[in-house]
């Protein structure tokens, strides 16, 4: 299989926008309890699937450690989430990583509002030790449509690190757009399978779009508060269907980039899935098509 390194495959003229990558929705959430827990697995399992982007949403624990949070909850230590992409640095030399890095946004439930911390002194300190930004951030760009992955390989890049505020050393405000609705990602697993590809007619960008497959629990919605597991096992029964429907209609492929999801490694069906947009869209190299195709076949 040719799961880890998949980007190997892919042209060099190939625009980041229009490449299909697959993305890990709460990437860090893995060692959090089941209301908050949207992955299995550690980076560097979910970087073996195929998984090339991560969200990452900071705080600092009572003992002053920055910790990847997701809401209310704190999860593991951002220092061994570094350490598993350098890891994947190290032993996947051809591919390339889009990490979303930033303090996790404030909190508002009723009239009370949390906010989060994570000190960007800290942060960068973290950043330096364990991925090195100075040496492997690619950030020599003005607007991310103009990136492709030739830029990042003849630099010698490994990766960008986007933060709207460019808060970190080295980090990127990327243009790009995550649709989401509480209505519609709230509704049941049939009708979200039918309505989200909506998305892709109501929101455009000459950025990354980053779609997400996943539902949401949420008071005042169809699925109410429930585990991302549960609505997950509803929602894959639907997820090849997803992905069939946007390879049959040439608007929406255009727009395929960054395409995500929860438990993106209980199995390879989802990265499979995703993947193979990629040779629908002409961004495998020629003559390897074949090869590409046959090595994402898993069962």
């Amino acid at each position: 299989m040719i799961y880890t390194d998949w980007m190997s495959y892919i042209k060099d003229d190939v625009k980041l926008t229009q490449l299909v990558i697959p993305g890990s929705h709460n990437a860090g959430s893995y060692k959090m309890p089941p209301l908050a827990c949207c992955q299995d697995d550690t980076l560097l399992t979910q970087i073996i699937y195929g998984v090339r982007q991560f969200c990452l949403r900071l705080n600092t624990d009572k003992n002053g450690n920055i910790v990847i949070a997701h809401g209310v909850t704190n999860g593991d230590r951002l220092e061994n989430a570094l350490s598993d992409i350098r890891k994947a640095m190290d032993r996947f030399p051809t591919d390339i990583f889009l990490l979303d890095i930033r303090e996790y946004y404030p909190q508002k439930f009723g009239p009370v509002t949390l906010t989060f911390n994570a000190p960007k002194e800290k942060v960068d300190a973290l950043l330096s030790e364990y991925i090195e930004p100075e040496k492997y951030a690619f950030c020599d760009f003005t607007h991310i449509k103009d990136v492709t992955i030739g830029d990042i390989r003849k630099a010698g890049k490994r990766y960008i690190l986007i933060n709207d505020n460019e808060e970190y050393a080295y980090s990127k405000n990327c243009e790009q757009i995550l649709p989401w609705d509480k209505k519609l990602n709230g509704s049941y697993a049939a009708d979200y399978a039918k309505s989200a590809l909506s998305f892709f007619e109501s929101h455009s960008t000459d950025g990354l779009f980053w779609f997400q497959t996943q539902l949401t629990p949420n008071l005042g919605t169809k699925v109410g508060i429930t585990t991302p597991r549960k609505l997950d096992k509803e929602t894959r029964l639907y997820f090849k269907d997803m992905m069939k429907a946007i390879a049959d209609n040439w608007y929406y492929l255009s727009c395929a980039n960054i395409i995500a999801g929860d438990f993106m490694t209980e199995d390879y069906m989802k990265c499979e899935a995703i993947l193979k947009l990629n040779l629908l869209k002409g961004n495998v190299k020629e003559g390897k098509e074949k090869e590409f195709e046959e090595g994402l076949l898993w069962s």
